[in-house]
């Protein structure tokens, strides 16, 4: 006996109501397969990108120590950058107001009122980075900082970056202060 149904014994109305009865299943199915495929780019782009409203430069990720160091970098440039404009909102995100180098930069920005080097900013290279971590809400960049500018002899520090953690900020990390040391 075969699976087929016989179609010969059916009258036009029967007939009809049968092809429309798979076409509305196969909408059905195309229906659903378009659902499936927008569920699993929603979820795609979610995986990559994070969900809506998050901070984006640290990632489910980035450990603490990569995002103390992507912050040290961030304050080193804004440094080179105050280094030229003198204006002490270049550091004013990425430094601690009550910290001990954003004082010192405040005082030499009033000795130097006025007196603007203008662009391009120093670049402030870090390499031969070692964190440390003194305690949970401290993280201490060790390293050789290279600080450049056209036309200028590069010069040569070796520091320890002090950076605490801000707890209003996502994980973000801002310079307390700087120390040199012997080398790494």
């Amino acid at each position: 006996m075969s699976d087929r149904l016989d179609h010969g014994h059916l009258d036009d109305s029967e007939r009809e109501w049968l092809r429309a009865s798979r076409r509305n299943a196969a909408r059905r199915s195309w229906l659903l397969i378009g659902v499936l495929v927008v569920i699993a780019i929603v979820l795609a782009w979610l995986t990559v990108d994070g969900l809506p409203g998050r901070d984006h430069k640290a990632t489910a990720t980035t450990t603490p120590d990569q995002r103390a160091i992507a912050d040290g970098e961030q304050a080193l440039a804004d440094w080179g950058e105050f280094a030229v404009t003198n204006d002490l909102r270049d550091v004013k995100d990425s430094f601690w107001a009550n910290g001990p180098q954003y004082k010192q930069l405040a005082k030499e920005a009033k000795e130097r009122q006025g007196k603007k080097i203008g662009p391009p900013p120093y670049k402030m290279t870090m390499t031969g980075v070692k964190v440390i971590a003194p305690r949970a809400n401290q993280r201490v960049l060790r390293g050789r900082v290279e600080m450049t500018r056209p036309g200028e002899q590069p010069q040569r520090f070796n520091w320890d970056v002090w950076l605490q953690l801000d707890p209003a900020s996502a994980g973000r990390w801002r310079l307390w202060t700087v120390r040199t040391t012997s080398g790494t």
